[in-house]
C-alpha cells in the first residue's frame, strides 16, 4: 500500500532540490587531459583553449534526486463511455467522448440521439466497461443537458458536434481529469491517436476493453478523392471544418463516434492529451478508409462559450491550452524518459531527464544583440560569448533593415546592462536572407567581467559529436515549463519568459523535417554546415521558441571541472526542436575562418612563408618590431616549430634550415649536464605525495630571507643546494638578504646576492636575483632545492603560489596561468615575453602578494595524468611574484617567468 502522506511530506525537500538537478544534461567526459598535467601555451595557437584560458570560471558538482508516486493508469482520464439506459436497467454504450471541463463531455451531434432517445449516463475511468473487475476508479454521473452545435443536421455529417452536461463536476483523479483543445487549424502532427470501444473489424463484435489506434492526417483534398460526394451526407464534400486521417493496417470503428482524434503534448515534464478531432465517420472499417473528424480547432470559441454561458468562467481564459494543460498538471502522465522504475504500483521519477528545463545560469553566456535607435529593432536575435569581448552571432543578427547593431545586452545583476560593438566581421561567403555561412563575429568596446553570474561558452573543435544528445538554447514560459512533481500547488498563471534548456537528439540529413516556411532560404537543401536536432514529442503551444544566435551546446568536463561547449549556433525551426526540426549553424565548419578573425598572425594554410637570402646564420634578424632575434638553425628553435604549426608567419633565413629565432628562445650547446638538469632524479627519495603537497602551506624548498630587521623579509626558493632564486625586488627590499630560513627553522647566513644586470626596477623587467648561501645544505626530507621550469613555449596550467603573507591554512592558493594578451588589458605598463600572469583560482578578500613569492607546479612522478594517492611530485620553480596585483583588486599577479633565464641561472652556479 502506498503511503501518500509519506511521499507528500517529502516534496518540499524535492522540490528545493529539483532546481539544480532538472537543469542540464549530466556532462560528459570525452577528453582525457587532467588538471594535475595540463600545459598552457605561453602564446595562443587555437581556438580549443577555453578549458584552459577560462579554467577558473568551470563549474563542479551536480545534484540528481529522483523522487516517486503512486503509478496509474492515466493516459485515458480523459475517455467517457455515453449510454443509454434501457427499461431492464442496463445500459447501452453506443459513443464516445471526452471531459473536456470539470463537467462536460464533448462529442459528435450525432451522438446526441438514437432512435428517438438522448444519452442519459457517462462513465470515466473504466478501461473496460463490461466488466467490473477494474472499476476501483470508475465514476458514472447523470447527463442532465446537451448542446448540439446549431448548425448540425441530423441529415449531413457537417459541424457534427456536440457538448454533455453532467449532474456535477467529477471528482479530479489521474484517472478521470480533462482533456485540453487543440485551438490551431494547423495540424502539424505526423500522427494522431484514435480512441474508443468500437467494433475490431466490420462484422466483427465489439471491444469490452477501450483500444488505441495511431493515425496519419491526411489532406482533405485526398480525403474527398476517396469519399466525393458519393455519401449523401457529404454533398459538399469535405470541409474545413473537418480532418481525415487513417491508417494502412486500420482506423476508427462504428461505436467510436464521438470519442477523440488526439495528440499527447509535452509540458512540466508530463504528457497531456490534446483533442484535435471528434470521430464523426468513416466508411466500414479495416479497409484503410480514413475517418472523417470535425476538427476541434474550429469549434473552438463555440465550445468555450457555450461552457462560459452556463458555468460563467471566473477568467478570460478558461479555456486557453495553456490554462487546461496547467489546470490540471498534478494529474498527467510523467514523459516515459523521466520514470525510471515501475513496481508494485508505484513509479520512481529522475528529474535530470526532463526534455525541458530551465535554468538562466546555464545559459548566462547568451546576451541579446540591440540597436541604439529606438525605431530598429529584432526581438530575438542573441550572440554567445566565447570571450570577455567577443560574441559569435549570426550574420542575419548583426544588422535590421541595413541598420547595423550597436551593442549587446547583458541584462545581469552584477554587470554593465550594454557594451558597445566596436567591430562587426560577417562570414565573406554569406548572402541576406540565406540560411548559409550564416555566421558573424562581434568584437566588444569594454570587457565582460566574467563571475559565477556571467560565463564564456567554449568552442567544440571537431565535426564529430560525442554525444546523441544536447542542449538547445530557448526561451518560453516558467509556468508551462517548470517540472511538476505530480503533487498538487496552488495554481499560478504567469506568462514571464525565462531562458530554456531543452534536450534534443542530433538528427542525420534524412532524417531532419524542415519547417515549411524555412525551406524558401535553404535552395540547396541543408549542407554540411549544418547541425540538426529534434524530439518526436510536440509542446504545448507557446512552451518554447529557438533563441536565435544562442548555442546548441552540451556540458563536457576537461581539466576537473565542466564546461560548456557550443557545437552551433541556432539558426531556424520552431518549438526548439519539438515535433519538427531545429536547426544551427555548425561552428566547426566555419573554424578556419574564425582563426583568421580570432587568433593573432594566423594565416591559411597557403600562407607565404617567406624566405631572406640576405640573412646568414647567426646574424640578427627581424622576428617582429621589437623581439631581438638570431638566425640560427631550427632544431635548436621550437618557437618556430609552434609558430609553423599554428599557421604563423615564419621568416627563413638563407634556406628552409636556418630559421628567424628569438634570441630568448635559441637553445646553446652545452657539453655537460649540471645540477638544474638531474634535479628530479636526485631528488625523487624526498618527494612528498602530490596531494599533500598542494594541500600543505610551505614545502621544504620555501626559504624566508631576511634583512637587518627580522620584519624585513620576503620569500625564495632553493633550486641547488646552496643557491635561492628569488625575485631581484625582493632582495632590494631587504638591501641585501642577511640570512636565510630554511623549511625546517635552520638559519644560514647569506654569501652573495647577485642580481640580474638588466633588472629595471620602474619597468620591473628581469625581475630576478640568485642568492648564494655561505654553505651549502644537506638535502633530506624536510629541505630539499626544487627544480626549474626550463619550458620555453608552455607553462603548466595549475599552479600553487607559496607566500609570506597571510599565512594560509588551505594550503598555498591554487593560481592558473594567463595570456599575457589577456592579462595586458588590466595594466598600463607593457608586459614582456619574459614575464608571467597568474590568475587566483577562488579570489580572496585580502589576497595580498609580495616580491618573491614563489609560482611552484608539483609534477606528478609516475608519468600518468591522474594523480593517485600514493603519487609523489616534483616541485618545479615556475615563477615569482614581481608586481600588480594589490590585495583586493581582483586582477591577476604579474611574475618573472624563470624559464627565460635558465642561461642566466646556468652562468651563475
Amino acid at each position: 500500500m502506498i503511503n501518500l502522506r509519506a511521499v507528500i511530506a517529502l516534496w518540499a525537500l524535492i522540490v528545493c532540490l529539483i532546481g539544480e538537478a532538472q537543469s542540464k544534461l549530466y556532462p560528459i567526459s570525452p577528453f582525457k587531459d587532467e588538471l594535475a598535467t595540463a600545459m598552457f601555451p605561453n602564446e595562443r595557437v587555437s581556438l580549443d583553449d577555453c578549458h584552459l584560458r577560462y579554467y577558473k570560471h568551470g563549474r563542479q558538482g551536480l545534484v540528481a534526486p529522483a523522487f516517486g508516486e503512486p503509478a496509474y493508469l492515466k493516459e485515458f482520464a480523459h475517455m467517457a463511455a455515453i449510454g443509454w439506459t434501457q427499461p431492464d436497467g442496463t445500459i447501452s454504450w453506443k459513443c464516445g467522448g471526452s471531459l473536456v471541463w470539470d463537467n462536460y463531455v464533448l462529442t459528435a451531434a450525432h451522438c446526441v440521439m438514437d432512435n428517438g432517445t438522448t444519452p442519459d449516463v457517462a462513465r470515466f475511468g473504466d478501461i473496460n466497461i463490461f466488466s467490473d473487475e477494474d472499476d476501483q476508479y470508475a465514476q458514472q454521473l447523470r447527463i442532465v443537458d446537451i448542446f448540439r452545435h446549431p448548425d448540425h443536421r441530423f441529415t449531413t455529417t457537417y459541424n457534427d458536434i456536440a457538448l454533455l452536461k453532467l449532474e456535477t463536476n467529477v471528482t479530479l483523479h489521474p484517472t478521470v481529469s480533462p482533456a485540453c483543445l487543440w485551438k490551431d487549424n494547423d495540424v502539424r502532427f505526423p500522427t494522431l491517436e484514435a480512441t474508443g470501444w468500437g467494433d475490431t473489424g466490420f462484422g466483427e463484435e465489439r471491444t469490452p476493453a477501450l483500444l488505441k489506434v495511431t493515425l496519419q492526417p491526411i489532406e482533405n483534398s485526398e480525403c474527398y478523392n476517396i469519399y466525393g460526394t458519393s455519401l449523401r451526407r457529404l454533398r459538399e464534400g469535405i470541409k474545413e471544418h473537418q480532418i481525415c486521417a487513417g491508417d494502412e493496417k486500420m482506423d476508427t470503428c462504428p461505436g467510436d463516434s464521438g470519442g477523440p482524434l488526439q495528440a499527447r503534448l509535452l509540458h512540466n515534464g508530463k504528457m497531456t492529451p490534446f483533442l484535435v478531432g471528434v470521430t464523426s465517420f468513416g466508411s466500414a472499417c479495416g479497409n484503410a478508409n480514413p475517418g472523417v473528424y470535425t476538427r476541434v480547432s474550429s469549434f473552438f470559441k463555440w465550445i468555450e462559450e457555450t461552457i462560459d454561458r452556463e458555468e460563467q468562467f471566473t477568467t478570460h481564459f478558461s479555456m486557453d491550452p495553456i490554462y487546461c494543460a496547467l489546470r490540471y498538471v498534478h494529474l498527467r502522465e510523467y514523459e516515459d524518459d523521466l520514470i525510471t522504475d515501475r513496481s508494485e504500483g508505484f513509479i520512481s521519477v529522475d528529474s535530470t531527464k526532463a526534455h525541458m528545463t530551465f535554468n538562466h545560469d546555464e545559459l548566462n553566456h547568451v546576451v541579446k544583440i540591440d540597436w541604439k535607435n529606438r525605431y530598429v529593432r529584432r526581438n530575438n536575435c542573441s550572440g554567445t560569448l566565447i570571450a570577455d569581448d567577443t560574441v559569435l552571432t549570426l550574420a542575419e543578427c548583426t544588422s535590421h533593415t541595413g541598420i547595423a547593431a550597436t551593442h549587446i545586452n547583458l541584462g545581469g545583476p552584477l554587470t554593465p546592462a550594454t557594451i558597445d560593438i566596436v567591430e562587426t566581421i560577417i562570414h565573406p561567403g554569406y548572402r541576406e536572407n540565406s540560411l548559409y555561412n550564416n555566421i558573424a563575429v562581434l568584437k566588444l568596446k569594454n570587457r565582460v567581467k566574467f563571475n559565477v553570474n556571467r560565463t564564456p561558452v567554449c568552442i567544440w573543435n571537431s565535426h564529430s559529436i560525442p554525444d546523441p544528445q544536447l542542449q538547445v538554447a530557448g526561451i518560453g514560459r516558467i509556468d508551462i515549463n517548470d517540472l511538476n512533481t505530480g503533487v498538487p500547488f496552488d495554481f499560478v498563471y504567469s506568462p514571464m519568459d525565462t531562458f530554456l534548456l531543452p534536450r534534443a537528439s542530433v538528427n542525420t540529413d534524412q532524417n531532419c523535417t524542415i519547417p515549411r516556411e524555412f525551406r524558401s532560404r535553404l535552395p540547396n537543401g541543408l549542407a554540411n554546415e549544418h547541425l540538426c536536432v529534434g524530439n518526436p514529442m510536440f509542446l504545448v503551444p507557446g512552451s518554447c521558441r529557438l533563441v536565435y544566435g544562442a548555442p546548441m551546446q552540451l556540458p563536457m568536463y576537461r581539466t576537473d571541472r565542466y564546461f560548456t561547449y557550443a557545437y552551433g549556433l541556432n539558426s531556424f525551426g520552431r518549438d526548439c526542436g519539438f515535433g519538427e526540426a531545429a536547426v544551427s549553424t555548425r561552428i566547426h565548419s566555419h573554424m578556419e575562418w574564425l582563426k583568421t578573425v580570432l587568433l593573432p598572425n594566423f594565416r591559411t594554410a597557403n600562407a607565404v612563408q617567406f624566405v631572406n637570402p640576405d640573412w646568414k646564420e647567426g646574424e640578427a634578424c627581424n622576428y617582429d618590431d621589437d623581439t631581438p632575434a638570431v638566425c640560427t638553425e631550427y632544431t635548436k628553435c621550437p618557437k618556430v616549430w609552434d609558430d609553423f604549426k599554428a599557421k604563423r608567419i615564419v621568416h627563413f633565413c638563407t634556406s628552409l634550415n636556418i630559421v628567424c629565432c628569438p634570441e630568448r628562445f635559441v637553445q646553446k650547446d652545452r657539453q655537460q649536464s649540471d645540477e638544474l638538469d638531474t634535479c628530479s632524479e636526485q631528488y625523487a627519495r624526498q618527494h612528498e605525495r602530490y596531494f599533500k603537497i598542494i594541500q600543505t602551506p610551505s614545502a621544504p624548498h620555501i626559504v624566508t630571507l631576511t634583512g637587518t630587521s627580522s620584519t624585513d623579509r620576503c620569500m625564495g626558493s632553493l633550486i641547488t643546494k646552496s643557491i635561492v632564486v628569488t625575485a631581484a625586488s625582493c632582495a632590494a627590499s631587504l638591501n641585501n638578504p642577511r640570512q636565510a630560513v630554511m623549511a625546517n627553522g635552520i638559519i644560514v647566513p647569506i654569501r652573495q646576492t647577485v642580481v640580474h644586470p638588466d633588472y629595471d626596477r620602474m619597468r620591473a623587467t628581469n625581475d630576478i636575483a640568485l642568492i648564494r648561501l655561505q654553505r651549502s645544505i644537506v638535502p633530506s626530507a624536510e629541505v630539499f632545492p626544487a627544480c626549474v621550469w626550463t619550458n620555453l613555449t608552455h607553462t603548466p596550467l595549475h599552479l600553487r603560489l607559496y607566500r609570506e603573507t597571510p599565512p594560509n591554512d588551505n594550503g598555498p592558493p591554487q593560481m592558473v596561468t594567463m595570456y599575457n594578451t589577456d592579462c595586458q588589458r588590466d595594466y598600463k605598463r607593457k608586459l614582456t615575453a619574459d614575464q608571467l600572469c597568474a590568475d587566483q583560482v577562488v579570489p580572496e578578500t585580502n589576497s595580498c602578494y609580495r616580491n618573491g613569492d614563489q609560482l611552484v607546479w608539483p609534477q606528478p612522478d609516475d608519468g600518468e595524468s591522474d594523480p593517485t594517492e600514493d603519487t609523489t611530485a616534483t616541485p618545479h620553480i615556475v615563477g615569482f611574484y614581481s608586481y600588480g596585483e594589490q590585495c583586493s583588486e581582483s586582477n591577476p599577479g604579474v611574475f618573472t617567468r624563470i624559464s627565460s633565464y635558465v642561461e642566466w641561472i646556468r652562468e651563475n652556479i
